[in-house]
């Protein structure tokens, strides 16, 4: 199904797409960096791909990652070709480089429905950069709320303002990718842009529940000072955000060694001076929610197993407010 996108105008022939910083000006025929986005031959931009899922699957709500939205409970996982970065350490790189549109159309109510029938009540646009997809996550993400479902969003936050709020302002939970506090590395390496990204992450931490994650790429950007810089800033909005910090593993153009589980450990002792509640992913280290004021255990993790201890949302032992969406307490569910 072919559809008009939104987000672009015309410039000296040109289609030009407005939707995020690469402001990519195309010829007809010519696809975008993220190669779902597409000049058409009557002056229009167009979406081939709309609607083409190329992945799904119920998954813990923790593998997105986020530990203080619903923890526990299974989340419907839908994901799509394309990107508009360039990451050359992709861990998911054959899904977001893979041939533009390959897979199943499925409209925004067959989404929903499949959310349902999944057992959940939590929809995720996932796995690759879902924003590339503006139109369809807007028009189903609309659907899942007015079905009563709720929204969560993985990405890499390079997407222009405007565009952004629209999109956010329909989003319940956010887990956003800060991938290096270097904004030379970011534009030459990445194909990104660090300011848009710390403007998304601050736009989505007024509007919805934020995580966010590092992937620690070795020689990259796991300098301790980058990592406490990245921390202090995340800091200024809230030390209650949760940061993930996750280890690495050889994939797409890179095939130096996984990130070390010290270099883990220690940088995760430094963004612990600045935030409340730090985590480190991919390396089955026990991932325990802790009180920041008493430092009881809260919620327990083990693999995909949470136990949540809290009442009301607070601290058993001592009643600190724990900040997040639990909507579900003193559960214990196992995933596959």
């Amino acid at each position: 199904m072919k559809r008009d996108a939104e987000w672009w105008t015309k410039k000296n022939g040109k289609i030009k797409c407005l939707l995020c910083p690469h402001l990519c000006e195309l010829s007809p025929g010519e696809s975008g960096i993220c190669g779902v986005r597409k000049a058409g031959k009557e002056g229009k931009l167009k979406l081939p791909a709309y609607g083409m899922i190329s992945a799904e699957s119920a998954d813990p709500v923790e593998k997105k990652p986020l530990y203080h939205f619903h923890p526990g409970e299974s989340v419907w996982s839908v994901g799509f070709t394309g990107c508009n970065m360039l990451c050359p350490f992709c861990q998911n790189f054959r899904i977001s480089r893979a041939e533009p549109g390959i897979g199943r159309f499925k409209n925004p109510e067959e989404v929903v429905s499949e959310t349902f029938l999944s057992g959940s009540r939590l929809l995720a646009f996932t796995y690759s950069e879902a924003t590339v997809h503006y139109e369809f996550l807007l028009e189903t993400a609309s659907a899942a709320h007015e079905a009563g479902l709720k929204t969560i969003l993985v990405t890499n936050g390079n997407l222009n303002p405007k565009p952004a709020g629209e999109l956010l302002s329909l989003m319940d939970g956010v887990n956003i990718d800060l991938k290096s506090w270097n904004s030379v590395y970011y534009n030459k390496v990445l194909g990104g842009n660090l300011p848009t990204v710390k403007a998304f992450i601050e736009e989505a931490a007024a509007r919805c529940w934020v995580e966010i994650t590092t992937l620690v790429i070795p020689e990259d950007n796991d300098a301790a000072a980058d990592i406490t810089a990245m921390s202090r800033w995340i800091a200024s909005i809230s030390k209650d955000i949760p940061y993930h910090l996750s280890a690495y593993y050889p994939s797409y153009k890179y095939s130096r060694a996984p990130t070390r589980v010290p270099v883990l450990k220690a940088l995760g002792l430094e963004a612990a001076k600045e935030l409340n509640y730090v985590y480190l992913g991919n390396t089955g280290i026990e991932n325990n929610t802790h009180c920041p004021n008493c430092s009881k255990v809260v919620i327990q993790r083990k693999s995909y197993r949470a136990e949540s201890l809290l009442i009301d949302g607070k601290c058993p032992v001592c009643g600190t407010k724990i900040p997040g969406v639990f909507p579900r307490e003193n559960f214990s569910q196992a995933r596959q």
